[in-house]
């Protein structure tokens, strides 16, 4: 990044650089192993300190001779400085140490503890922990080995336990704790000297300095390093004297820690800055103070260890207070003069009392346990007892502050401690004085009374008071439960002593008047409301132990403040033997005033907001006394419920007070006499007119134990009960609720006697009511808008189906409302499917409700019940867009229907006459539908050549869309049907039994599912499934045939249809065979073509489905011997056209059984030898046999052939196909269609008299179809228009034959036939056809109702059009003066908007034939005109082809601009942009096709002048702002991006193009593609001058997706091309996208050398001209006129490259270059320097010339300035 360049190691002499670990493997292979100083060790040297002195004194002085290499290299790379050499060698160590045996390792082992000790302390952590791991490894595989050397290394180990790097501390204390599990008493003692020596040393005699000697270390290093050593050095200490306090003999101890006492550094840590080290002396104090032998050394600097514990009082830190308060703890325990040895007035109690009132610091949980045990050591500190109560009133008062204080800075649990440590405190101040009271005299009793009567005053009533209109919840709850705990142990408490008799007194008395003075006030709080109630209940719960209250908490703490109080406390009075006695005196007293003041306030300010509390208060004491005290002017249950009664009837009451009421009256009313109480009932609480009150009431009435009681069943039945359930059931259908539905449920409560307990009339009601939102409920489609409704019509149904059984066993509701209740849920079963407003379990319960009201007979079927439900089905069926789901569920719903409502006729032949009489009314249907269906169907076949009209066309026929509901009926017929007749297969039951888990053997429970299936099958019944095969087999047809054409509900309707035929043939057992038997008859009698479609059907059945593929060849060989036996050949016909798209190859042959038979019809014949062909001549190879099938054939067609000549209207030669009947079209046209089928499958075997007749046919069928077309047309002649498309067909399938055979060798034979077809026929067939296809295409006055078989038709004309001989119709058009050029144009362009996509690309197609001859004249026009259009370079010019385009291209600008303004190319536009018309959106951009393809096909100077007039018109801007509009929305939101894959911009096929299922996305990429790389200085020059937002986006798009592709194209296009041009040679690289090109002339050598940019064409080429004949400024001159020629004109590489090539040929020619341009090719007209200038003779290009005068403003030479 801009530094010196890093050179390699400097070396002298090819000597290897320095390297340290080389060093230390030479030192260890040379003898002598070390040299080192032990004879100087007498010398006084200063001895090893770990952690002090150099580095090379810590290394060991010897090594063992018999230390392994690789053992003291490891331990060399040990002593090194740098971390990472040395985590490099633990690491190695650790590798050898696992791999070595115990003798290897002994010998390492005096060397280890000097090594640890030093690394042991090293400043990186990562080194730390990787010696802990050494030190854990030698000591498991070393065991007892290594204890000799330890006392060398437990002092620094105990020391690494608490290490601040949380691993190596974990991996010492672990390895310590294992070793020494059971003997770390043992370790201690007998390494004593070792540890406090270590540590002291550390403690005393090190700094930071010292210990970081020698070491490469920061000062912020060294003294973090210093900081850790000491901590860890307290802390080994507090660990040793644990550890080591049992010891007998502590002598040594105590000398050695008596020493650190000592030193005036060891008070210093407890004043360091660092908590850590604060903390560890702490501790460190603290475990001295415990232990007994060594307090005396403490008592010694008793003075300084009292001063500093009691200064640091007030400490914060969370780390350090607790250690502090053990001490001080300590010394008031140990120290009874502690008081003497500081100022307490002066230096602690100040800084006491700031902790208090500051909360402990926030570290309550840690210091508030101690508080008690120091707040008991005030009496120590005086002897004036009043300055003893001014300490108590100071401390409770400082706690009073805190937790009364509404600081949210206090934690929950902070705030919880310190309150039970104040009311500790209290209690524990209680008993002290009332003990010490009974040993007092009277004046000092007196004194300490009046500071319990204050202390209750100030610090218990008054926070009391406070808490009552607090906010904070916590606090309030705990001070709430702390006060009522030790009020109840004063209640234990006062039989024995005066004091807390007086106190209990005192209590009361304050407490009454604090609540009833709080709730007389005016504008009571609803917060002090809960708050009283919250206090009673808690005095309510009160245990005078100090056991916390069991409460639950909810887990959310925001939930647990607000709700925990009131939903979860316990109610519920404890036993009398830990009830305070209190409960039942003054708490009694206390809740009945509550409870008048709420009355009296309730009725005074007419609010119900204190009716809430009446129900927790009752719950407390609900007997007959304390309800007949309520009513302090009537001591009687009468007053009381009269004051109740009295609230209900007010207006203000809500719905939660009402509630509360009601429950009430009835407790009271528990309390009064039976008769007394219904009599109070009856007269009272019905009466009263608030209707929830009603409801109220009537769901306690309704409640055990009042539902069973005589007289509630007599006052259920009057006539307000009535008026009051009604009004229920409609709140019920209004506000869904669940309390109003289980309400209701109980009105259907079954007596023992089997009543009910509400009468019929009530009954209708409800049903009449409930079953209403059964027909109102929202529909499907809206279900997300009304969820309350939703939620009202699945309740509402649930509970209709439960209680109808109830209401129809016994005559509980009257047979009217029974009956439209049958009929709702019948039609809810019917129209509802499981949705978000309705659930399965409720349908279930609906459609299972009206079932067994029919199955049961509750409900009779009568002819107009069932006209009802039948139009019930009839509705349904006609709704639009029926899922196939939709349909099944109806068609369930119906067959249960009719199963259960004929299920208890006994009598078999009823029965069925009865299921066949409800399925007559049920399955009704229009059958000019059914009609319309089968003749579209068959049309369709017949165009497409599957099906043979042999009954002709009608023209009932009908818009597909129109005909989906004729399918939707009929599936829907044929479901119902199918129900009834065909169940689950048995195997699938089976199956399904066994996933469900039914291993237990079948009960008498199990059910069949197929047990209720109709067993015999009528005549009607078997005519009716015929029917709807029939159409299934047409719906079949039409996805097979034209399934573009088709809507998708449409496509899914014939599917399931089908599957549903195909389904009941494979399950329905003998019905299947019969089935079989009745089709096989109705198409033996050749009346309906439908029959013969359904055939193929059969193979469904059990016959022939176990045969699987074979079952197909089985079907068509018995129906063709079944056919044939009965001689009716147009049903053998039939059968095998539609057999045969579906029968593999050769499996029809010479012995069918029809070649055996003389029909005669000559289009059977044809037909069958058609069949013949197509069957066998399929496959690529040919066998022997087919000789035979070709030469019968060959014969068949000679034979007719031969008739023309005397029959001329054998075949309709030049006949009106209208007027023809039509068995004879059908034997014309099946002749053809044969004709066409030898075209395809042997046209190589027919002979000349063969090729005359389809010629010289062809000619004459032609004329018929001319003669015939305009009443086709006009009237929609289907005949007609059948035989028109074969004759077509015809043509099609000649002249694909001669475009193939042209390119191929042929025999003379055909060489002659395409002579003579050239010569002779070609033009007139050409051009008749063309113009029969013109007139049909133009013809627009086509019926609404025909339209679709027109598209169809459309769709097969187009397709015999792609071998027309389009020279023939340009020459033709181009002198015709009926059919012009500009006709046949103006024609193309309109089918480009053409909704058949077929008729659409055809145009596409033929426009795009017709190009290179509209081209070739536009360069004739542009030759002879080429100056003038120099001249008139910037005027309109109007000569050429793409003005044809103008008025088109202007059409589609309107429609198109409304797609453009939606987008900007801004991301956050794609989401919101609305989806593009694909018709319009098609026409348009195929119009572009043909522009862009016109473009390519012409040179580069008629290009120029295409590309210039699309410019000046700005057409290109809105084609490819319109492109980036319509590509697919992935690839606009990731443009940025090379996640998703480029497919989809590469070109497209020509049969991709044609595909009607080509979406608009690709077709769109596929042109952005094109226009790209065809004309690539359009979409550059628009790019350019895009706004920055849109050049950028289209930039980064191109890049990512499309110039990989063009590039890869052109590259590999350039490198086909290579070796075509003389003294040119190309290479390509195509991975760094370069192109060079050599161009060699004798010796001269010139190369160019062309780069793509990544954003290829957007961006600019490079070009370099590395080597150049002229030099260097030739070389320029080159390289900017081709890159010029690259950029700015619509040419690819390779044309820049014929451009500069040609230049050259040119100038070695000595043709004299232009001397503007100098060029000889000019780059845009690609014309030589024709202008001459008369003086000086130079040459010039016409543009190059004309754009100097004009920039020049003069008309002189640029050479010699002479007037030109």
């Amino acid at each position: 990044m801009g530094g010196k360049t890093k050179h390699a190691q400097r070396t002298k002499n090819n000597v290897k650089p320095s390297s340290s670990a080389r060093s230390a493997e030479l030192l260890g292979t040379t003898q002598p192993v070390f040299v080192g100083f032990s004879a100087h060790s007498d010398l006084g040297l200063i001895p090893f300190v770990p952690g002090f002195g150099a580095a090379a004194e810590q290394m060991p002085e010897t090594f063992d001779a018999s230390i392994s290499t690789p053992y003291q290299l490891t331990l060399k790379k040990l002593s090194k400085k740098d971390p990472m050499t040395k985590k490099k060698a633990l690491q190695e160590f650790i590798d050898l140490i696992n791999q070595s045996d115990m003798d290897e390792l002994k010998t390492i082992l005096p060397l280890w503890p000097k090594f640890y000790q030093n690394l042991a302390t090293d400043p990186e952590h990562s080194v730390r922990e990787l010696t802990q791991t050494v030190l854990q490894i030698l000591v498991t595989k070393c065991k007892k080995a290594i204890a000799p050397y330890l006392k060398q290394l437990v002092p620094v180990w105990l020391a690494s336990q608490y290490d601040n790097y949380a691993p190596a501390a974990s991996m010492a204390s672990s390895c310590f704790n294992e070793t020494f599990s059971s003997k770390l008493t043992d370790v201690c003692l007998h390494c004593q000297v070792d540890i406090i020596d270590y540590a002291s040393r550390n403690l005393t005699f090190h700094t930071a300095a010292t210990l970081s000697t020698g070491k490469s270390l920061t000062p912020e290093e060294a003294e973090q390093k210093y900081q850790r050593v000491v901590v860890c050095s307290l802390k080994e200490l507090s660990f040793f004297v644990e550890h080591s306090q049992k010891a007998e003999d502590q002598s040594k101890i105590k000398e050695l820690l008596a020493k650190l006492l000592e030193h005036q550094k060891f008070f210093s840590f407890a004043k360091n800055k660092l908590n850590a080290i604060k903390a560890a002396w702490f501790e460190f104090i603290y475990h001295l103070l415990q232990s007994p032998q060594l307090l005396e050394i403490v008592e010694q600097h008793k003075t300084q260890v009292t001063t500093v514990a009691f200064q640091n009082i007030d400490e914060s830190d969370p780390l350090v207070a607790p250690h502090v308060w053990g001490c001080i703890l300590l010394i008031q325990a140990n120290f009874q003069d502690w008081p003497q040895t500081i100022d307490f007035r002066e230096k602690v109690w100040p800084k006491f009392g700031h902790l208090l009132r500051n909360a402990f610091n926030r570290n309550a949980q840690a210091i508030c346990p101690n508080v008690l045990p120091f707040f008991s050591q005030l009496s120590h500190v005086t002897q004036d007892i009043e300055e003893y109560h001014n300490f108590i009133k100071q401390f409770f008062d400082n706690l009073k502050g805190v937790i009364v204080s509404e600081s949210s800075q206090i934690s929950k649990q902070d705030n919880i401690m310190i309150i039970k440590t104040y009311f500790e405190c209290l209690r524990y101040i209680n008993q002290k004085i009332n003990n010490a009271s009974k040993e007092q005299t009277s004046d000092s009793s007196n004194t300490n009374r009046e500071l319990l009567e204050y202390l209750l005053q100030e610090n218990v009533m008054q926070p009391l008071m406070v808490c009552l209109s607090s906010p904070n919840s916590i606090s309030s709850r705990y001070i709430f439960q702390n006060a009522c705990t030790l009020v109840a142990f004063f209640d234990r408490q006062h039989t024995t002593s005066e004091i807390y008799q007086l106190l209990l007194d005192k209590f009361w008395q304050s407490l009454f008047q604090i609540t009833t003075e709080g709730l007389n006030q005016p504008n009571v709080s609803e917060l002090y409301l809960e708050r009283v109630i919250e206090l009673i209940n808690d005095l309510y719960v009160a245990n005078p132990s100090l056991e916390e209250h069991k409460v639950k908490f909810a887990e959310n703490e925001k939930e647990d403040d607000e709700n925990s109080t009131k939903s979860e406390r316990p109610h519920t009075p404890k036993s009398s033997q830990v009830a305070a006695d209190f409960r039942q005196k003054e708490l009694k007293q206390l809740v009945l005033q509550l409870l008048r003041i709420c009355m009296e306030k309730t009725q005074n300010l007419k609010t119900s907001k204190y009716i809430k509390n009446v129900r927790i208060l009752c719950n407390m004491f609900n007997d007959r006394q304390f309800f007949a005290k309520l009513s302090a002017a009537d001591e009687s249950l009468d007053g009381a419920l009269k004051a109740f009664i009295q609230l209900l009837s007010s207006s203000f009451m809500d719905n939660e007070a009402c509630e509360i009421v009601v429950d009430v009256i009835f407790e009271i009313l528990q309390h009064c006499e039976k008769a007394k109480r219904f009599e109070y009932i009856d007269k009272e609480l019905i009466k009263i007119s608030h209707h929830l009150t009603q409801t109220l009431v009537l769901n306690r009435l309704l409640s055990h134990p009042l539902c069973v009681e005589p007289e509630i069943r007599t006052i259920l039945c009057q006539e307000e009960i009535t008026n009051i359930i009604s009004k229920v059931a409609e709140d019920v259908v209004k506000n869904n609720s669940k309390d109003l539905f289980n309400l209701l449920h109980k009105c259907f409560f079954e007596t023992d006697t089997g009543e009910i307990l509400i009468s019929p009339k009530t009954v209708d009601k409800i049903l009449m009511t409930l079953s209403k939102p059964l027909l109102d409920g929202p529909d499907e489609t809206n279900a997300e808008e009304d969820t309350d409704q939703e939620t009202d019509v699945d309740a509402c149904g649930s509970f209709i189906a439960q209680i109808m059984p109830v209401v129809c066993s016994k005559e509980n509701a009257s047979l009217e409302v029974k009956h439209e209740v049958f009929l709702r849920l019948f039609t809810f079963s019917i129209q509802k499917s499981v949705s978000d407003y309705i659930s399965e379990d409720t349908l279930w319960e609906i459609t299972t409700c009206w079932q067994d009201a029919l199955s049961s007979e509750d409900i009779i079927l009568n002819n107009e019940l069932l006209e009802k439900c039948a139009l019930i089905i009839d509705r349904q069926g006609e709704k639009t867009n029926l899922t196939p789901t939709n349909i099944d569920s109806i068609a369930e719903a119906t067959g249960k229907f009719v199963t259960c409502s004929t299920e208890n006729i006994s009598d078999e032949k009823e029965r069925y006459n009865k299921i066949d009489h409800i399925l007559q009314t049920i399955l009704k249907q229009d059958t000019n539908g059914v009609n319309e269906l089968l003749n579209v169907c068959l049309f369709i076949e017949s165009l497409k050549g599957l099906a043979t009209p042999s009954s002709g066309f009608t023209s009932h026929v009908n818009k597909l869309a129109k005909l989906q509901g004729t399918l939707q009926r009929s599936l829907l017929n044929f479901s119902i049907l199918s129900k009834l007749v065909c169940g689950k297969p048995q195997e699938s039951t089976q199956q399904q039994d066994k996933n469900e888990g039914n291993d237990d053997e079948i009960t008498e429970d199990y059910c069949d599912p197929n047990e209720n299936l109709l067993k015999v099958w009528s005549n009607y019944l078997q005519m009716e499934l015929l029917k709807y095969i029939n159409i299934a087999a047409a719906g079949d047809s039409l996805i097979n045939q034209c399934a573009d054409a088709l809507d998708t509900n449409i496509e899914s309707l014939c599917l399931e249809f089908s599957e549903k035929v195909q389904f009941l043939l494979r399950n329905s057992g003998e019905l299947s065979i019969t089935l079989k038997e009745l089709l096989m008859e109705e198409s033996a009698k050749e009346q309906n073509l439908a029959y013969y479609r359904s055939l193929p059907y059969l193979v469904n059945i059990q016959q022939y489905s176990q045969f699987e593929e074979s079952g197909l060849l089985l079907l068509a060989e018995d129906l063709q011997e079944y056919f044939a036996q009965k001689k009716t050949f147009k049903a053998y016909m039939g059968a095998l056209q539609y057999l045969l798209p579906k029968l593999e190859a050769k499996t029809i042959d010479l012995q069918c059984p029809i070649m055996r038979c003389e029909p005669n019809d000559i289009w059977i014949k044809a037909g069958v030898f058609r069949a013949l062909l197509e069957n066998n001549f399929s496959l690529a190879y040919n066998e022997k046999s087919d000789q035979n099938i070709i030469s019968v054939t060959v014969q068949f067609i000679t034979e007719h052939s031969d008739k023309l000549h005397t029959q001329k209207d054998l075949l309709l030669y030049q006949s009106e196909i209208f007027k023809q009947e039509i068995p004879t079209i059908l034997n014309a046209v099946e002749y053809i269609k044969l004709l066409s089928c030898a075209l395809e499958c042997i046209p190589h075997q027919l002979t000349i008299k063969n090729w005359d007749v389809i010629r010289i046919g062809l000619g004459h069928w032609i004329l018929s179809v001319t003669k015939s077309l305009d009443y086709a047309l006009e009237n929609a002649d289907q005949k007609s228009l059948y035989f028109t498309l074969q004759v077509f067909k015809l043509f099609a399938a000649l002249t694909k034959f001669f475009d193939e055979e042209k390119q191929k060798s042929s025999t003379e034979l055909l060489k002659n036939v395409y002579d003579e077809w050239l010569n002779v026929f070609s033009r007139d067939v050409y051009l008749t056809i063309f113009k029969t296809f013109y007139k049909i295409c133009q013809y627009r006055d086509i019926k609404d109702s025909f339209s679709d078989c027109w598209q169809v038709f459309l769709v097969e004309l187009t397709a015999t059009m792609e071998y027309l001989d389009y020279g023939v119709i340009y020459t033709f058009c181009k002198s015709s003066s009926q059919m012009t050029l500009d006709h046949v144009c103006n024609f193309l362009l309109k089918n480009l908007s053409s909704p058949v996509h077929s008729l659409r690309t055809l145009s596409m197609h033929m426009m795009r034939n017709l190009t290179p001859y509209f081209v070739a004249d536009d360069i004739e026009m542009y030759d002879i005109k080429s100056e003038q259009i120099d001249k008139d370079e910037h005027q309109e010019i109007k000569w050429h082809f793409l003005n044809r385009f103008e008025d088109y291209i202007g059409r589609y600008d309107g429609p198109i601009r409304k797609y453009l303004q939606e987008f900007s190319f801004k991301l956050t536009e794609i989401s919101e942009m609305q989806p593009v018309d694909r018709h319009e959106a098609f026409s348009y951009l195929m119009l572009w096709d043909c522009i862009i393809y016109a473009c390519a096909k012409s040179p580069v100077a008629l290009r120029s002048v295409y590309t210039t007039f699309l410019h000046e018109n700005k057409y290109e801007e809105n084609l490819l702002h319109f492109l980036f509009r319509c590509m697919p929305v992935e690839i606009l939101k990731n443009h940025s991006t090379k996640q998703l894959n480029n497919d989809i911009f590469k070109g497209l096929t020509w049969s991709q193009i044609k595909d009607n299922s080509l979406s608009l996305e690709k077709y769109t990429c596929h042109l952005y593609t094109d226009v790209l790389s065809k004309l690539p200085a359009v979409v550059r020059k628009w790019w350019n001058t895009s706004p920055s937002r849109q050049k950028t986006f289209v930039d980064t798009l191109t890049t990512n997706f499309v110039s990989p592709i063009i590039c890869q194209e052109e590259l590999m296009a350039i490198a086909g091309k290579k070796d075509k041009h003389e003294n040119m040679q190309v290479t390509v690289h195509i991975s760094t996208r370069e192109v060079l090109a050599v161009y060699s002339i004798d010796e001269a050598r010139m190369e160019l050398v062309i780069t793509l940019a990544s954003n290829y064409p957007l961006g600019s080429v490079k070009v370099d001209c590395n080597k150049q004949i002229g030099g260097r400024a030739s070389s320029r001159n080159v390289a900017m006129q081709l890159t010029i020629f690259l950029t700015h004109q619509n040419g690819t590489i390779f044309d820049g490259l014929a451009l500069w090539k040609n230049n050259l040929d040119k100038k070695f020619e000595g043709v004299e270059e232009c001397y503007v341009c100098y060029t000889v090719i000019h780059q845009d007209t690609c014309q030589l320097p024709k202008l001459t200038c008369k003086t000086c003779k130079k040459k010039f290009h016409g543009p190059c010339l004309y754009k100097w005068f004009t920039t020049s403003s003069k008309s002189t030479c640029p050479i010699c300035r002479n007037v030109f």
